[in-house]
């Protein structure tokens, strides 16, 4: 459901303010936005409560994120005869990624689900889940789905919760293995070619290490502001998988386009434990069946999205520049993965094995 493409950032602000209050929005909330209660739904002669959830995507629309999140509130929708409903905020509309994470724990409204990313929740203390963001962990997509879809995925979508995060894990999702890309003036045929380079990687210590193991300064920038910090030359690049590179244009002004494929951390579908408990177990039920229905989606399309998205890089004339042997960034960053896999070895172990 999109009915909020035009959004104000006035409106984005008020609903922030709302969360930090701390004050009902869309949790719990009927179609018309009245707040529903087990008495109301008693009094209407037992008929099931109503809710409408906001979900907050970084990505603008069109991107396989965005269409993702669309589908898994489209499935809920049909699962529920309409009565519980999913509007999807796109484009960075409801906060940068770290605001919508604090938001979700929260509570509140403002924020009640989003689609997060693994390689960025170990502030949140999502240890294991810090893992799957660790470089060249996955060796290719067969490798991650194989893990995703075992024991060990269960495991970890479960730590949300388990850990006491103010967050649930519904499902996983896969936008590609990420590359880096670069300004005209600075190609890169080498790992050499990276010394020195100031690139925008995710606010992460874990994406940060990565970086300064392959030689680059990591700059924090966000991500909306991206574009126009590789314009000005604020920074001479930054790192997406194709879907990114491609939705956002990054190869107006990056155009050296360097398939490192360094992480593969998947994406995860998150709700706000404050949202959660204000469903039953049915309703709950519900929504893990619909994000694992929206994960099988996911994973039918994105190999194909994949490769038409890469050709439409080369089609806008995006210097694609392939890495036959990343046997030397693998040795680069094996330091990093020692230091974020310690404490974790059986199930370092379990994944690269899977």
């Amino acid at each position: 459901m999109k009915t909020k493409r035009l959004l104000s950032l006035t409106l984005a602000g008020t609903m922030m303010l709302t969360a930090l209050a701390g004050c009902g929005g869309g949790s719990g909330s009927s179609a018309d936005g009245a707040a529903s209660t087990g008495s109301d739904a008693a009094a209407s002669g037992g008929e099931k409560q109503s809710y409408t959830f906001k979900y907050a995507e970084l990505n603008p629309d069109g991107h396989i994120m965005d269409e993702c999140a669309d589908k898994f509130a489209e499935i809920v929708a049909e699962k529920s005869d309409g009565r519980i409903k999913i509007e999807v905020f796109p484009a960075g509309q409801l906060g940068d990624e770290k605001t919508v994470y604090q938001t979700l724990q929260l509570g509140g409204g403002a924020v009640d689900m989003c689609r997060g990313n693994s390689n960025s929740m170990s502030d949140f203390g999502l240890k294991k889940m810090n893992l799957f963001g660790l470089p060249f962990i996955f060796r290719d997509r067969e490798h991650l789905w194989n893990v995703l879809n075992s024991e060990i995925g269960d495991e970890i979508l479960a730590e949300p919760q388990e850990v006491g995060s103010g967050m649930v894990g519904l499902g996983w999702l896969d936008e590609g293995s990420r590359n880096f890309f670069t300004i005209p003036s600075k190609p890169v045929n080498s790992i050499e070619d990276f010394k020195g380079m100031k690139l925008r990687v995710p606010t992460t210590d874990l994406m940060s290490d990565t970086a300064s193991a392959l030689g680059i300064q990591s700059t924090p920038i966000s991500f909306s502001e991206l574009y126009s910090a590789i314009q000005s030359g604020t920074v001479d690049g930054a790192e997406q998988p194709h879907s990114g590179y491609v939705s956002n244009k990054f190869y107006e002004v990056a155009p050296n386009y360097i398939l490192t494929g360094h992480t593969y951390s998947p994406g995860i579908i998150l709700m706000s434990e404050h949202s959660w408990n204000q469903l039953d177990a049915e309703d709950q039920a519900l929504l893990r069946e619909a994000a694992k229905e929206t994960q099988e989606y996911n994973r039918e399309s994105i190999e194909a999205l994949d490769n038409d998205l890469l050709q439409q890089a080369k089609d806008a004339g995006a210097n694609v520049i392939e890495v036959p042997d990343k046997t030397p960034y693998i040795e680069a960053t094996k330091p990093v993965v020692e230091k974020y896999a310690a404490g974790l070895d059986d199930l370092y172990k379990a994944i690269i094995s899977k």
